[in-house]
């Protein structure tokens, strides 16, 4: 979620806002989740990174606002799951599916503070990934180093030319 004072920012306004004397954590794979990016911001880092979340899956989602738990939640639609792994799941109807969340956000603490990472190997995907998430993230990241295998042999980051 992006404050109005944050909106209104020049694009060199919200990269002095975001990363000039910054406390910073670090995207990690499978570590930069929720829980570990707001006890971060509760121990007053100034911005967190998303874990590097892959463009076609969260093109896969939809937006979810979660009143229970206070999130954003993106969830992993039914319809980009086969049959198969639909009935591995337990059910027939998509309204009695337990679908996983890609990417979970907490407005209320990480509003102007979260970085969302994509990974990618095509730029029209990463836009429409980027496009997604845009209205509750205050940045985007483009993976361009990490040398992960699923990364590197999906043609995605350090192999993108």
């Amino acid at each position: 979620m992006q404050s109005a004072n944050y909106v209104s920012l020049s694009i060199e306004e919200k990269a002095q806002f975001l990363f000039v004397n910054k406390e910073i954590l670090a995207p990690m794979v499978r570590a930069s989740t929720t829980p570990l990016r707001t006890l971060a911001l509760k121990y007053n880092a100034d911005v967190v990174y998303s874990e590097e979340i892959v463009d076609r899956s969260i093109c896969d989602c939809e937006r979810r606002i979660n009143n229970t738990l206070g999130t954003i939640d993106y969830v992993r639609k039914a319809s980009s799951f086969s049959e198969k792994q639909l009935r591995k799941m337990g059910s027939h109807s998509s309204s009695e599916l337990n679908l996983p969340v890609v990417v979970r956000v907490v407005p209320k603490l990480e509003c102007d503070k979260l970085v969302f990472q994509i990974g990618t190997g095509d730029p029209i995907l990463a836009l429409e990934a980027a496009q997604a998430v845009e209205p509750d993230v205050a940045a985007i990241d483009i993976n361009m180093g990490c040398p992960k295998k699923f990364s590197v042999c999906g043609g995605m980051n350090i192999t993108v030319s």
